[in-house]
């Protein structure tokens, strides 16, 4: 397998200003599992296909295996792409659809055999290889085209949005069979996904992007629980982290964050980081797990309590997301399913201060 390096990499399309991609600087380790992520239009699936050669390059290097292959053919970079629509070949069945890159590189027909076999084993799919794809399910298709990269054995797997066409319910099958493909191949791979989910659950390492501009990038529980700025923090996450505007305000010998409607001590923690906003505007942000009912914080004194109205309530099961509203700002909590609540009557929760975040509202970079 290989190392990716991209090294200033840029892309621009005629009659835009903004790049579609911006100065790029990534290193995917051998063997390493690395998935971009964003918004539409992020600029993630521009740069899988720069690497892949299916699209050119406006500035910087894309080096695959120690070779800068900018100028290199796609055929030629020893990388296998896997789409979001599978791209199979419906007149062919699975076994020449998985066996056709191999025929047209002229490969011995025993070879051709010996690896779509050990493919469709991996895969499961050894008892479809007669079949036309057709007379598949989504989520067999899929494996299909997986299994048409595997024969390859190139040296960088790139998966483009492979699971959005299937439902819910497969789209986790799949997560957890490109994971265990990964372990068992050992080899380098570059996923796209707009689903922080699948980033969260199956990357080595996330590259966060927006805009065409690389946000963070780090393994999953750190950019969870330590995002750069406020649109990581929003991104990563369902629900998304709960943002409240307020003002910090020195009394009683601490800071605290006033909304408006409720006021909370900032932790002893926190302060030195936020001194310099004492008197100024500034972001809250929290995630629904970090809001806690009365009960549960029980060791809370009344003023640390807030009071707000509950608008919706949805039970997931064993915990139920609760929207609420204060007089200035609405946010989610995801407290047990088993609390008696009632809509639009009021509820006291607590926030579990040790686990907020704090946001410029200038740049909205994070203060602490």
């Amino acid at each position: 397998m290989a190392k990716v390096i991209l090294e200033k990499l840029e892309k621009r399309f005629p009659n835009n200003p903004r790049p579609a991609v911006a100065e790029m600087n990534l290193e995917i380790k051998d063997k390493e599992f690395v998935v971009l992520v964003g918004p539409s239009g992020c600029g993630k699936s521009t740069t899988l296909r720069m690497v892949a050669g299916l699209e050119e390059i406006s500035a910087g290097k894309v080096i695959i295996d120690e070779r800068v292959v900018n100028d290199i053919p796609p055929k030629d970079r020893d990388v296998a792409m896997v789409f979001q629509n599978y791209a199979l070949y419906p007149h062919m069945t699975v076994y020449n659809n998985m066996a056709f890159g191999l025929k047209i590189k002229k490969y011995p027909k025993e070879e051709i055999e010996r690896r779509v076999k050990e493919a469709s084993e991996i895969l499961g799919i050894q008892d479809l290889l007669e079949r036309r794809p057709k007379q598949l399910s989504g989520g067999q298709r899929q494996r299909v085209a997986l299994g048409r990269a595997i024969v390859r054995k190139p040296k960088v797997f790139l998966f483009d949005e492979p699971l959005s066409n299937l439902d819910a319910k497969l789209r986790g099958q799949m997560r957890t069979e490109i994971i265990k493909l990964h372990n068992r191949l050992q080899a380098t791979m570059i996923y796209v996904t707009h689903d922080q989910v699948e980033a969260m659950t199956m990357g080595d390492r996330i590259v966060v992007m927006k805009d065409g501009f690389v946000q963070q990038v780090g393994v999953p529980v750190d950019i969870y629980d330590h995002p750069v700025n406020k649109f990581v923090a929003g991104f990563i996450g369902t629900p998304p982290m709960n943002m409240l505007n307020g003002r910090v305000e020195k009394k009683d010998g601490g800071l605290f964050f006033n909304e408006g409607s409720f006021s909370v001590r900032i932790e002893k923690a926190m302060t030195e980081k936020l001194e310099v906003y004492n008197g100024k505007e500034v972001i809250l942000g929290i995630r629904p797990e970090y809001i806690e009912d009365t009960k549960t914080n029980a060791s809370k004194e009344d003023g640390w309590k807030i009071s707000a109205m509950v608008d919706v309530i949805e039970s997931i099961g064993s915990s139920a997301y609760v929207y609420l509203t204060t007089g200035h700002s609405s946010f989610v909590a995801a407290l047990d399913s088993h609390k008696q609540m009632k809509i639009s009557e009021k509820e006291e929760v607590v926030f579990n201060m040790e686990k907020v975040h704090f946001f410029d509202m200038q740049t909205d970079m994070t203060i602490v």
